[in-house]
């Protein structure tokens, strides 16, 4: 299949999805969401494919959250909540049970969080850096802080939420906390993703899809209270404060 804004290709049992927008630092437009919901839904539904591996273009950036232009012009809070208010970007939001080995490459922020939040397998390159941005631009962290309170410890994620983006977390301190089990140089992370996915491919899908399942349905038993609460927070988000992001004075960025 041919999509705009990811590269996507098909290695045996598992598939390898780029988000391809390396320009704006992968972040997601609205094309990107409707692509990764037709690739999600792909795999869902091909009985040939057992696993996928998710990683950005380039080596600066693996995402850093919403395209704020694209936001914008579109008049939408975010490109990634569907008709009904709710997230949906990742194969969890769309409930599909194949597992997902993520490869983060590089900045890692705001949005970009979604992926690392319902990821089954998560790597990092030896540059990567995890923070958030959307207290710089008088934003609250809707949604993403709760999904990475199954990942990280709660003095870390508030760290991150409350300083923004002058706090980093790196690869290394990101492996130390368990968010990511493996750091490796930057060559080799994709085909060590890639590595992982395969074995994976080998199980039983059925095995794999009953405990995936049971798994995130723990997990996503925590995170919907909160969450709720988080996209009301969202959905309040104002076009100026859109605005302020788009505009904020250089070196202010990733």
């Amino acid at each position: 299949m041919a999509y705009e804004t990811l590269d996507v290709s098909r290695d045996g049992p598992v598939l390898l999805v780029v988000m391809n927008r390396p320009e704006v630092l992968n972040a997601y437009d609205r094309r990107m969401v409707a692509e990764l919901r037709e690739v999600w839904r792909a795999l869902r539904d091909d009985d040939g494919l057992r696993a996928a591996v998710l990683t950005g273009a380039g080596d600066r950036s693996f995402s850093t959250g919403l395209d704020v232009d694209d936001a914008l012009a579109g008049d939408v809070a975010s490109p990634s909540l569907d008709d009904a208010g709710r997230v949906a970007i990742t194969a969890r939001d769309l409930r599909v049970f194949k597992p997902v080995v993520v490869a983060v490459n590089g900045y890692c922020s705001a949005g970009g969080w979604h992926f690392v939040n319902d990821g089954d397998v998560i790597l990092c390159a030896e540059g990567a850096t995890f923070f958030d941005t959307h207290i710089d631009v008088g934003l609250a962290n809707p949604v993403e802080a709760v999904g990475m309170l199954s990942r990280l410890p709660l003095t870390e994620v508030l760290r991150m939420v409350t300083s923004g983006r002058a706090y980093r977390l790196g690869a290394e301190r990101a492996r130390e906390l368990g968010l990511v089990t493996e750091v490796l140089p930057p060559d080799g992370l994709v085909p060590r993703a890639l590595e992982i996915a395969h074995v994976i491919a080998r199980h039983r899908p059925e095995l794999l899809a009953g405990s995936l399942e049971t798994i995130w349905t723990a997990v996503d038993d925590q995170r919907t209270h909160a969450e709720a609460l988080g996209l009301a927070l969202l959905m309040r988000a104002s076009g100026r404060d859109l605005l302020a992001f788009r505009d904020a004075p250089p070196g202010a960025g990733p």
